[in-house]
């Protein structure tokens, strides 16, 4: 009679514990919150300019429909959604046109002589400005700077450049890229460094946002024919100071 010590050498092995359950939430909830995140601040930005809207507008509009009707308490839900859109629309054809214009040109003198409003109203607009032009190459790229010091590298977008030699042999041809903080990237630094050491990356912007808001959780993949060297100037530089500098790659634009 075999003995259980016996029994028990000769069991197959136990299979390896499958992946703890808490590793799996943890992955299930950032997916889902990178997900939900996105969604929830648009509706909240969505839901304020509403709510907003309504509380300017809607009164005016149950009063005159109170007093239309001759009954009280009268409120139209909604309103606030209707109005809005009325809103944009007439600011849109307002300034399709050489009356509106000048008509948007008046208010938004006299909003600029506002000191804390005119601060606010002009960064809003210059950035929304910038973001909608189709010809600008501002946000479009991604590049790596050294930052806060050499041999320690930032991701960055590039927003724009700039050549004032005038001012400065060094600042001949300049890149402006935006550095943001992580996991806010709407807050960050403006810096201004030299085409010759941003070195473009081969991802796209969404992927660059990604990967900050993730805390370089999210990584692309660094695959294409971009991130060899640096940026190279839609001008290109004479003969003397390509000899100097070595050659560039011809990688991208402005």
């Amino acid at each position: 009679m075999k003995s259980p010590s016996e029994d028990t050498s000769r069991r197959p092995p136990e299979p390896p514990p499958s992946r703890p359950l808490r590793a799996r939430f943890r992955r299930l909830l950032l997916a889902g919150l990178l997900i939900l995140t996105p969604v929830a601040v648009t509706t909240w930005v969505l839901v304020q300019l509403f709510r907003i809207m309504d509380g300017i507008f809607a009164p005016l509009v149950d009063q005159v429909l109170s007093r239309a009707l001759q009954q009280e308490d009268i409120h139209v839900p909604g309103t606030g959604i209707a109005l809005t859109l009325l809103v944009v629309l007439i600011l849109g054809w307002l300034s399709t046109n050489v009356g509106g214009r000048r008509v948007l040109r008046f208010f938004e003198r006299m909003l600029y002589r506002v000191p804390v409003a005119s601060t606010i109203y002009g960064s809003t607009k210059g950035i929304l400005q910038a973001v909608s032009r189709d010809r600008t190459e501002a946000f479009k790229r991604v590049v790596m700077v050294e930052y806060p010091k050499a041999d320690i590298f930032a991701l960055a977008f590039v927003t724009g450049n700039a050549r004032w030699a005038k001012i400065d042999p060094r600042m001949d041809d300049l890149l402006l890229v935006f550095v943001p903080t992580t996991p806010n990237p709407t807050s960050g630094f403006l810096l201004l460094v030299p085409r010759q050491e941003a070195v473009e990356l081969p991802i796209t912007v969404e992927e660059g946002i990604r990967m900050v808001i993730s805390g370089g959780l999210l990584l692309p993949r660094m695959e294409g024919p971009r991130g060899r060297g640096p940026l190279a100037s839609k001008q290109p530089p004479d003969a003397a100071a390509q000899a100097a500098e070595g050659p560039r790659s011809e990688t991208g634009e402005d």
